[in-house]
C-alpha cells in the first residue's frame, strides 16, 4: 500500500443537511465521506444533527452507488458527544421533540439519538470511522458501531455518561463493547468512563489502524477501502455486513451457516460472481461497478 500522506484524491460535494457533508472521492466514486459539520461546537450531536443523520442514513440505505461509508469530523476533534450547550427549543422546532411533558421530550431525543447509531449498523455499506483527537460520549458509540476504525496517535475514547451522572451504557455501547473486547475490559470503560488512548484502544483490538497524525486518519480509512473493499463484490459486501449483524447473535453454529449458505447461493447467481472468477484466472483486478 501506499503511505496514506499521499493523495488518495480530491472530494466532490454530494449532499448536504445542515450539520453534515456528504462527499464522493473523485479517484473513487464508490467511497463516501461523511462529515459531522459543528466544528464551532466540536461536533457535538444537538437534536438538528440528529434529524440531519436520520436523513443521512435513511438515504445512504438506498445509495447503492456508494459502497463504503467513511465518517470523520471537521475541525478540532471527531466529536464531543451530545451537545449539553444547546437546549432543543433554542434550535429549529422538530415535531419530534415537541412535548408539555419534559420526560416525553427527554425519551424520544433518547430514542431518536439511539435510533441513529441502530441505522448505522442497518444501511448496506460498511462504515469506516476516521477519528482524531476525541471521540466522547455519543461519538464513541458511533465508532463502537462501525466496522472498522481508524485513529490518529493521541486520539481518547471517552465513554463519558457514567461521568455526567448517567449510565454507563447508552447508544448501544453494552451492546458493542462486550462483542469487541471483552467483558471485563467493557465494564472497565462502562463503570469509570476513563479516558482509552489510541494506543491502548489499537493494541485491545478496539482500533484497526493507528496512524500519526489527524490529517492522515481519512486517507488511510480510502487506502484501506479502495485496496481491499472495492475490489470485492458489491453484492458480497453488502451481504457480508448482513451475516457479521445477525450472526454476532446466532443461537449457534447451524444458524449462522444457514445465513451464509443463503447469501453464497445468492451471490453465486450474480454478475458479482462471473467478474470475480473470470478475473482471477486472467489475474486481474475485477471490474465490478458501482453496483
Amino acid at each position: 500500500m501506499s503511505s496514506p500522506s499521499e493523495s488518495v484524491g480530491m472530494w466532490k460535494d454530494w449532499k448536504e443537511w445542515g450539520t453534515l457533508l456528504l462527499q464522493t472521492n473523485e479517484a473513487y466514486p464508490e467511497i463516501g465521506l461523511l462529515t459531522l459539520n459543528r466544528p464551532d461546537k466540536l461536533n457535538s450531536i444537538s437534536t438538528a444533527m440528529m434529524e440531519d443523520l436520520h436523513r443521512c442514513l435513511d438515504f445512504l440505505n438506498h445509495a447503492f452507488d456508494c459502497r463504503v461509508v467513511v465518517v470523520r469530523g471537521s475541525g478540532k476533534l471527531f466529536c464531543s458527544g451530545v451537545d449539553l450547550t444547546t437546549r432543543p427549543e433554542g434550535e429549529q422546532a422538530l415535531d419530534w421533540a415537541q412535548f408539555p411533558d419534559t420526560v416525553k421530550t427527554s425519551w424520544q431525543i433518547q430514542h431518536e439519538l439511539s435510533s441513529v447509531i441502530a441505522k448505522l449498523r442497518r444501511i448496506p455499506q460498511p462504515v469506516i470511522t476516521a477519528v482524531h483527537r476525541a471521540a466522547v460520549g455519543a461519538g464513541m458509540a458511533i465508532a463502537n458501531a462501525s466496522d472498522i476504525v481508524v485513529a490518529s496517535q493521541g486520539t481518547r475514547f471517552i465513554n463519558a455518561f457514567i461521568k455526567i451522572g448517567f449510565s454507563g451504557a447508552d447508544c448501544g455501547s453494552s451492546y458493542f463493547l462486550p462483542r469487541i473486547l471483552g467483558f471485563h475490559r467493557s465494564a472497565e470503560l462502562l463503570y469509570s468512563g476513563r479516558d482509552l488512548s489510541a494506543e491502548e484502544a489499537h493494541d485491545w483490538g478496539y482500533v484497526n489502524f493507528l496512524v500519526e497524525k489527524d490529517e492522515d486518519v481519512v486517507p488511510r480509512a480510502v487506502e484501506f477501502a479502495a485496496e481491499y473493499m472495492l475490489t470485492r463484490s458489491p453484492l458480497g459486501l453488502r451481504l457480508t455486513k448482513e451475516a457479521l449483524n445477525f450472526n454476532m447473535d446466532a443461537g449457534g453454529p447451524e444458524e449462522a451457516i444457514k445465513l451464509e449458505d443463503r447469501n453464497q447461493v445468492l451471490c453465486g447467481q450474480s454478475e458479482d460472481a462471473l467478474e470475480g472468477v473470470t478475473a482471477f484466472f486472467e489475474k486481474r483486478r475485477p471490474e465490478y461497478g458501482s453496483r
